[in-house]
């Protein structure tokens, strides 16, 4: 058989050739916008706002400095922060409260490993402006060691919050402390048992919301959750449900009913890995455990360790928002030297689905996310600390 010309032959392959589909949909540009400013470089991993000065302007502190607002373009000096490892700072959460009452916010902050918390009691007026360290006084030696993070958050409802502890230990029992007198009379953490038994009664993870739709929020964690009794909730263990295991779960976990079916479902990333899940809550099993459906949101981004609800452009809808806690075991777990990035996902309703959004390239979140209106003008900012730094993430996005 005599070869086709190759004019012929051209024509031959150009019919076999599948046809050009047209080029994909751009994704829909981001809703969001945002100006990153740095405030200091250092590997301390948490931070607050609150108006520490008293002039009506929000501040941040982080580690061993405060800034007053509405600049934030100042340095001052708070407290000293230690080290335990040449990647770790001795803070693993800090919290504003008037812990003495005379009227001026302090701050509440304990570590990983060191078994005491520690209140630093705000100078006033004179002290802030002369740079005058905080004075360091305790609070409390819990004895318990293994501390991944810690929280502020009001348990029983009655307006004042109680400081919490996750501990990546299971076996460590679940305590939280309630702002008290000690027996010399000075402020003190008082001890609250909410769960003890052993092996499952912690864990790597934490968080709060409603599981069974009684109007109590419960407390979550990685092997299961508290149920909050009806009364007295400082003065009794809470009953345990062992109904789940979240490896290495953010602090905190979100509980929100996404599917609006008056059930809480949840929202957790993997602190140390891949992952962002969130787990729909369905009819309680025969036993009556909770039964989940497990759906995957995003696999792009490693060690999201802490989460929070955050209404980004003020249309009344909240976003989660996420960060890379960079080097969070100093290189040894999976992605832990990428790029630290700060992320939105915005929850589809009609999808019930997720669409990513990178808000800021460079910057992390290490073990908290504050959200707040920094310069008053309505839009909310995003502040965080990591072994990247600490930044502001300024709101520019569009008001709704």
């Amino acid at each position: 058989m005599r070869p086709l010309p190759p004019f012929l032959l051209f024509l031959f392959l150009f019919t076999l050739r599948p046809p050009v589909s047209a080029a994909p949909p751009k994704a829909p540009a981001s809703p969001y916008a945002f100006r990153v400013q740095a405030l200091a470089f250092d590997y301390n991993e948490a931070c607050e706002v609150a108006d520490y000065d008293n002039d009506g302007n929000p501040d941040i502190s982080a580690g061993e400095f405060w800034y007053p607002g509405p600049k934030f373009d100042e340095k001052r000096p708070l407290r000293l922060v230690g080290s335990f490892s040449p990647e770790y700072r001795e803070n693993n959460g800090e919290h504003a409260f008037d812990v003495d009452g005379d009227g001026w916010i302090d701050v509440v902050s304990g570590s990983f490993m060191p078994t005491e918390v520690f209140w630093y009691r705000n100078p006033g007026k004179e002290g802030l402006e002369s740079g005058r360290m905080w004075e360091k006084r305790r609070l409390i030696d819990t004895q318990y060691k293994c501390n991944e993070a810690s929280l502020f958050h009001d348990l029983d409802g009655d307006g004042k919050p109680e400081f919490i502890v996750n501990s990546w230990k299971d076996d460590n029992p679940l305590m939280a402390w309630r702002f008290g007198k000690g027996a010399d009379g000075q402020p003190a953490l008082l001890p609250v048992t909410i769960g003890s038994a052993a092996p499952q009664s912690n864990g790597h993870g934490q968080g709060f919301g409603d599981i069974n739709g009684d109007g109590r929020e419960d407390i979550i964690f990685k092997n299961g959750w508290y149920e909050r009794p009806e009364k007295d909730a400082m003065a009794q263990p809470w009953k345990a449900h062992n109904d789940w295991t979240f490896p290495h779960a953010c602090v905190p976990m979100l509980v929100a009913d996404m599917d609006k079916d008056g059930k809480g479902d949840i929202i957790w990333a993997d602190g140390h890995g891949y992952g962002t899940y969130w787990e729909q809550q369905r009819a309680p099993g025969p036993d009556g455990s909770t039964n989940w459906r497990h759906h995957m949101i995003d696999r792009q981004y490693s060690q999201l360790h802490t989460l929070i609800w955050a209404d980004l452009d003020n249309d009344g809808q909240r976003e989660v928002v996420a960060g890379r806690r960079l080097r969070a075991h100093c290189g040894k777990d999976p992605g832990d030297n990428e790029p630290p990035v700060v992320l939105a996902f915005q929850w589809d309703a009609a999808q019930k689905t997720f669409r990513r959004h990178i808000l800021a390239e460079g910057a992390g979140c290490g073990l908290v996310i504050r959200f707040a209106d920094l310069n008053k003008d309505g839009r909310n900012e995003i502040v965080s600390a990591s072994k990247a730094g600490t930044f502001i993430l300024w709101n520019e996005s569009q008001k709704k």
